[in-house]
């Protein structure tokens, strides 16, 4: 599916401003932005809830369908699961006995083989949603479209369906567009990446694009990118001037990349060669993570974070500390 030039207005109000995009056949697309930023009005404008003002939607073979999946399940409370799924079906004047028939036969794709006759209030939270999942997939749509479907759910919960649901996508090959604002889910399932806000897309790559080469400051605030600093900070801290550096005004490094030097055991600086520096601060915040911990360091009144991976010593707060950066590891990017 294609969008060209696409323009969606509310009572007057441009939500979406000329956007391009293009979805791969069996593509996993992720789309992310802040709140107010057009993603569910994008998502109801290609299901054609939605009026364009501007542009047009076109699709690889001439015509195309979409399946439309909400944060909430929506189902009917009167239809037991079998039937929510045909619903679909009954409105397309298919027969009881066939529509039946392909909703028993889907309910295996959906991990509900026993489930068949329960209504919507005798099911968790999970099995709520697969049904409104495969409500929409069993109509066999060219691109499902999906507004952060799992996001009311738990987390363990929302993990376990995620990776369901990318299982099911790569088994029967069907093409995606996924509204979340969770990170980590975007990561696990998307193929490319787009970022939203105020009602264009400002930057689209597959994931480890974005995170290495934000396009802005403003996408890398977005991504919540820790220890971003402007490019004179860095060069302060590394105490030489940064070349090759021109046109990219900010830097970046991920938390892992940074080494705690216990302040009074010296022997662990290792040689200070000219591609890492070392900076003296006082620990503000110490958290226990998976691997370890994450430290907060107050450095001239920036702070950085620090993870930490079996350290052996945790810092106290206010403690004196020195942190090794190594340059190599920095991703710069521009304002």
């Amino acid at each position: 599916m294609r969008l060209e030039k696409i323009s969606i207005q509310i009572n007057n109000d441009n939500i979406i401003n000329s956007l391009d995009l293009k979805i791969n056949s069996g593509e996993i697309f992720v789309l992310m932005g802040p709140s107010g930023s057009g993603k569910t009005t994008l998502l109801k404008g290609i299901a054609g809830l939605l009026p364009f003002a501007s542009g047009k939607q076109t699709w690889e073979n001439g015509t195309g369908t979409t399946g439309l999946v909400f944060q909430e399940p929506r189902l009917f409370p009167h239809l037991t699961v079998v039937e929510n799924i045909a619903f679909g079906l009954r409105v397309r004047g298919i027969s009881v006995k066939e529509r039946k028939a392909m909703a028993l036969n889907f309910l295996k794709n959906l991990q509900l083989e026993s489930l068949e006759n329960r209504y919507p209030h005798q099911l968790s939270g999970g099995q709520q949603q697969r049904v409104s999942l495969g409500r929409a997939l069993i109509l066999n749509p060219d691109l499902l479209l999906l507004d952060e479907p799992f996001a009311s759910l738990d987390t363990s919960l929302r993990l376990d369906l995620i990776e369901w649901l990318y299982e099911l996508q790569r088994n029967l090959g069907f093409s995606i567009l996924w509204v979340t604002h969770y990170i980590d889910e975007a990561l696990s399932v998307a193929d490319r990446i787009g970022i939203i806000l105020n009602g264009g897309l400002q930057q689209i790559g597959i994931p480890s694009e974005l995170f290495q080469k934000p396009a802005s400051e403003k996408i890398a605030q977005f991504l919540s990118l820790p220890n971003r600093f402007s490019r004179g900070q860095w060069r302060k801290w590394f105490q030489y001037e940064l070349n090759g550096l021109q046109t990219q005004d900010r830097g970046w490094i991920d938390p892992k990349h940074l080494q705690l030097i216990d302040e009074g055991n010296r022997s662990g600086e290792g040689n200070i060669e000219e591609a890492a520096c070392i900076i003296s601060g006082f620990v503000t915040k110490v958290r226990p993570s998976r691997e370890g911990y994450s430290i907060t360091v107050l450095a001239d009144s920036k702070s950085l974070e620090v993870n930490t991976t079996g350290w052996k010593r945790v810092p106290k707060l206010k403690e004196k500390i020195r942190i090794r950066v190594p340059f190599e590891h920095i991703h710069w990017y521009s304002e």
